[in-house]
């Protein structure tokens, strides 16, 4: 198969840099021989240097900064609330449950857990005791003589209650209350009361209720029940009651820094009531002195979070524990089974450099401010993965050397045994970095910062596998050559012979003997060609019914409270889906209100749409009943517009929303913002919360107001990335698979070879894209993520196989044979040290590592069979010519080489001149 004198462009590019990259790794193998020591502490001080930048470290935690677009509408909103309409309310919710709530023994205990809640008690900074009093969200109270002494009706004008509500502290002042949505309201706060009641007054009371007895706000009282039963109009029973309780947050504790984790949540958190929210989760897990028959479910404003990270961290647990198995599986795959040739040192110093990487990666990323995510836990997963199938393909290329280059020293044979390795290593780490590099160029900033973690710790652990590996590679084999312990080296023993056991490579002998025999066999050939092809079309059918979808609550463990008390709510409040707000800004409010009106009328008339509950509304209600003028639509002059609005808000039906408006500072009245609230209907797929986001959004823009106005929701921060995540996991999957083909091409130096591989990375993507829809997977921000790491890992499979049979001689089948018997190993011992390192998450709660393994079990199953089976099926049928590797640049290189501190390279008539 000798090449004539008018070779291709392309052929001479393969000569060129193929014979290239090996003179260069084989001088650098000479002169890590030469000097391991100074590489080992070279690689020490530049991890060390670069772990420095931990110092700048922080992890990012807020959904807005990792999950959707930067210059989203979501954002944008939520920027202008933090500055006009800053969150300072959390909400605790609790559910009861029973056959029928409306009992008089289970009211009694749902007051038993209101006193229960009240006497939490929990020390601030300067070291007082804050209770529910001290730390709720406080509203006025309205048409009634509040606890404290001083009603809403005693003052004497609406500008002295407004004067009045504005310096309201956060402690407990007259005239205010702690803000709750709970049945219990039905009747005063007072325990002899509930200790009278019957079963018959709770019917009563609850159909005959509708203000709240400790605030004076209208409450639907029925609207609080779930699964209700009616006679005659009448509730009869239940199955439920809602409670929600309002805290609110010290803005000024937050402004100055002293806030709570907050993990996984939009809003800060003042560590007051941080602390307070932990209380409440313990009395409310505290199920003694409980009725029989009443079942408790509660949420709490820190659970999701605190719940998830948890979670994820519970289960880092038996990643460690992977960890050493796959220490364990290197161990014995590396080394021999004798106590001089065993390789226990070499292997774990292995994995310290994948550690080196991490740490690399990390201190780079941190120093440079770029943020850690909650899925870049897995990183470390992934470097081992990589890292381990180097340092296979390493040691394998030492066992590859031919018989006369093992006589040569030691320098120089591990010049010769990188000069191979190190094509191959440089091929499938280039590839790796530029699929992860343009994943980084996504809109999505979870997913940016994690391709470039990954993109650095690529190129960290290529450098220090090439180096600080070989460096002690070469260490380990001056000992072993010297016949000293695997583990103790000091330990030499003398007159050694190994015993015959551990001279049997069994994996090898399999793929030599066996694997490659029967795998070239003309029916084999045709089956694999059939099975390949049936499992494409299967595939193909099972990726066009991937849903794309993406729930919070699915990054709960099912055994969790809070993920209990999700399910039962959406079960007994099917029609209380997600609430929203309007924000309007500085209008000219008394012209733009039939803009108002024209708005509100658009959203009822909307499928996703329960309810709105709007200031206006009442305004036009309250306008009615004092001045007899009914404004429905209307525009109105600015003096009546502040006459109507002052007598609303101060009113028994307006007080409630004085929390909406906020007014310009010393000029009472002068609105500069609002905002009203809506919810929509439980929406079920992914496409109908896509669509009321865009109509909710449609409905503001079109209603033309002269200042900022927006809709916004909490969940629209995931229906945001729901709306892009297709489509930006199709780009980042087009342009990774079009960089991997023209890295391959480059490094390859062959058009067929790399378009082979392309189409085995293809295959796998189809094939793992299915088994996610049969698993239950769908497309998703973590998805997205492994589906990327989808192409990093099964290139490699694919591009050792086509790198090593381009590099033997001889017909195809006998290429496929050498091939398939020298990369056979290191492939299969790669990939399934990636799988052995994360196979104990199977039974993981966690969402990211469940997700995490089952794409990466789809990655090891159909990568290998692709790499390890189509493909040499497939060279041996219509693979390309071997490169012509005796070069005249490469005999020159060696020529160059003569006066070198390493012998000078031969280059010999072997057949097959090359293995990796």
């Amino acid at each position: 198969m000798g090449k004539s004198n008018d070779e291709n462009c392309l052929k001479k590019a393969s000569n060129a840099i193929s014979n290239g990259l090996q003179r260069i790794f084989y001088r650098y193998g000479c002169s890590i021989a030469k000097h391991p020591w100074i590489y080992i502490m070279v690689c020490v001080v530049v991890t060390a240097a670069c772990c420095v930048g931990l110092m700048n470290f922080y992890s990012e935690t807020r959904s807005e900064k990792l999950w959707i677009p930067q210059d989203s509408d979501y954002v944008k909103t939520l920027n202008w609330q933090a500055e006009n309409f800053p969150n300072d309310q959390r909400a605790q919710l609790i559910l009861y449950e029973a056959d029928n709530i409306l009992l008089a023994d289970y009211i009694r205990e749902m007051y038993r857990e209101r006193l229960k809640i009240r006497d939490i008690v929990v020390t601030d900074k300067y070291g007082r005791n804050r209770t529910q009093e001290d730390l709720c969200y406080r509203v006025p109270v309205l048409g009634r003589q509040a606890a404290g002494g001083v009603a809403i009706a005693d003052y004497e004008s609406d500008s002295e209650v407004l004067d009045s509500f504005s310096a309201m502290e956060e402690y407990a002042l007259p005239g205010t209350g702690c803000y709750e949505l709970n049945l219990l309201d039905v009747w005063k706060d007072d325990g002899a009361i509930f200790e009278a009641l019957t079963d018959d007054d709770v019917i009563r009371d609850v159909n005959a209720a509708n203000t709240s007895a400790s605030l004076g706000f209208p409450i639907d009282f029925t609207g609080l029940l779930g699964a209700a039963e009616y006679t005659d109009g009448r509730v009869v029973k239940a199955r439920s009651a809602l409670t929600t309780v309002l805290m609110k947050v010290n803005r000024t504790e937050v402004d100055q820094g002293d806030m709570g984790t907050g993990e996984g949540l939009t809003e800060d958190v003042d560590l007051e009531l941080y602390d307070w929210e932990l209380e409440f989760i313990n009395v409310m897990q505290d199920a003694s002195g409980r009725p029989e028959g009443l079942t408790v479910y509660f949420q709490s404003a820190r659970s999701y979070g605190e719940i998830a990270g948890d979670t994820i961290v519970g289960d880092v647990f038996y990643l460690a524990v992977g960890m050493l198995l796959l220490f364990v599986f290197v161990q014995v795959m590396l080394g021999k089974f004798n106590m001089v040739e065993t390789r226990p040192v070499l292997s774990l110093l292995g994995l310290v450099s994948v550690g080196m990487a991490v740490g690399v990666s990390f201190g780079l990323c941190s120093a440079f401010g770029i943020p850690y995510g909650p899925v870049h836990s897995v990183l470390p997963l992934l470097m081992l993965g990589l890292g381990v199938d180097d340092m296979f393909v390493i040691v394998q290329c030492w066992y590859n050397l031919d018989k006369t280059e093992r006589r040569q020293e030691l320098q120089e044979r591990v010049g010769l045994a990188l000069r191979h390795a190190g094509v191959a290593i440089t091929i499938t780490s280039l590839t790796d970095f530029v699929a992860f590099a343009i994943g980084a160029s996504t809109v999505l900033p979870a997913l940016q910062s994690f391709c470039i973690y990954c993109a650095i710790g690529i190129v960290a652990l290529y450098a220090f596998q090439a180096t600080f590996f070989v460096a002690w590679f070469t260490l380990d084999q001056t000992r072993l050559e010297k016949h000293r312990n695997g583990l103790f080296w000091c330990y030499t023993h003398k007159n050694w012979t190994p015993n015959a056991c551990s001279q049997r490579d069994f994996c090898q002998t399999f793929f030599t003997r066996v694997y490659a025999k029967y795998l070239l066999m003309k029916p084999v050939k045709v089956l694999v060609l059939a099975v390949t092809a049936a499992m494409l079309g299967t595939c193909i059918w099972g990726v066009t019914n991937l849903r794309q979808e993406f729930n919070p609550v699915w990054f709960l463990p099912e055994s969790s409270y809070l993920y209990q008390f999700i399910s039962r709510v959406q079960y007994y409040y099917p029609q209380s889906g997600e609430q929203g707000l309007v924000y309007l800004g500085a209008l000219n409010y008394s012209a733009e209100l039939p803009k108002i009106y024209n708005l509100e009328e658009q959203m009822r008339g909307s499928e996703y749409i329960s309810s709105i509950d709007s200031w206006y509304d009442g305004l036009v209600t309250h306008a009615l009943e004092t001045t007899g003028e009914d404004i429905t639509g209307k525009a109105v002059n600015e003096s009546y517009f502040e006459d109507i609005l002052q007598g609303f808000l101060f009113s028994s039906e307006g007080g409630r929303y004085l929390q909406n408006f906020r007014f310009l500072d010393g000029e009472p009245f002068i609105l500069e913002a609002s905002k009203f609230s809506y919810r929509h209907i439980i929406l079920n797929t992914s496409s109908q919360r896509i669509s009321a986001m865009d109509e909710m959004k449609d409905f503001v823009n079109s209603a033309g107001f002269s200042d900022f106005a927006a809709p916004i929701a909490a969940e629209y921060s995931n229906w945001e990335t729901d709306k892009i995540i297709a489509e930006e996991l199709i780009r980042n999957l087009a342009l990774a698979m079009v960089a991997v083909f023209i890295m391959t091409l480059v490094l390859l130096a062959s058009l067929i070879s790399s378009f082979y591989v392309l189409i085995c990375v293809a295959l796998t993507l189809v094939d793992v894209m299915a088994l996610m829809t049969w698993w239950g997977l769908t497309i998703d921000t973590v998805s997205c993520i492994n589906l990327v790491l989808c192409i990093g890992l099964c290139v490699d499979y694919s591009v050792h196989i086509a790198l090593h049979f381009m590099q033997i001689k001889g017909s195809r089948d006998e290429r496929v044979r050498v091939t398939v018997g020298e990369m056979g190993p290191p492939v299969l011992n790669g990939a399934f040290s990636t799988f052995l390192s994360f196979i104990l998450l199977a039974g993981s709660e966690s969402h990211v590592f469940e997700s995490f393994f089952k794409i990466f079990f789809g990655v090891f199953v159909f990568g290998v069979f692709h790499g390890l089976v189509f493909l040499p099926v497939l060279l041996s049928l219509v693979g390309p010519a071997p490169y012509n590797t005796v070069s005249p640049a490469l005999l020159e290189s060696t020529e160059d080489t003569s006066s070198s501190s390493c012998k000078q390279l031969e280059i010999n008539g072997h057949t097959f001149t090359q293995h990796i």
